[in-house]
């Protein structure tokens, strides 16, 4: 491993012109850290005391593997799982965007309100944007907005009546 003043450096090796996939002192993702991310899959809010009870881990030694697998990118953020008293309404929108390039538009999608994911599409139509509002009122508001927009030529939205997520393996 290559060190600087004691801390390991992230260095990259070039082969025939092409860059490896990833760093040579790359996270090693043993079984501890494994059991770490099943226990934040399952609850984000544990606290790295209890995550440390549980592994028999001290609480600083799970805090320093949580920051390096924040820092790796392998812990990419914490979210709030909403459940159904918070009653949005939840739809896909299927753009087609009026001028070209895109680009304006996409961007401009991206900052309305209720807009959760905006997906750039090849063929027919040109976006998919994911949006949860408080009512079927603002969702048809939203839609309005869109087709009285000098972006937005066409509007096709779909409410979405069941939604399963699918947990990446660790």
């Amino acid at each position: 491993m290559i060190t600087k003043h004691g801390k390991p450096l992230n260095v990259s090796l070039r082969i025939e012109g092409n860059r490896l996939p990833h760093a040579v002192n790359a996270m090693k993702m043993d079984r501890t850290n494994k059991r770490i991310l099943a226990l934040l899959q399952n609850n984000a809010r544990l606290t790295a005391t209890a995550i440390g009870k549980e592994i028999g881990l001290s609480r600083p030694a799970v805090q320093d593997r949580i920051t390096a697998m924040e820092n790796q990118g392998v812990i990419r953020g914490y979210h709030a799982s909403l459940g159904e008293a918070a009653q949005l309404t939840h739809a896909l929108m299927f753009v087609t965007i009026a001028q070209r390039p895109c680009a304006a538009a996409i961007e401009w999608l991206q900052t309305l309100d209720g807009v959760d994911t905006v997906f750039s599409l090849s063929g027919e139509i040109d976006a998919v944007v994911s949006v949860s509002v408080p009512s079927t009122r603002d969702l048809s508001n939203l839609s309005d907005r869109l087709l009285g927009s000098k972006y937005v030529s066409a509007v096709r939205t779909s409410i979405v009546l069941s939604r399963s997520m699918k947990r990446s393996a660790l």
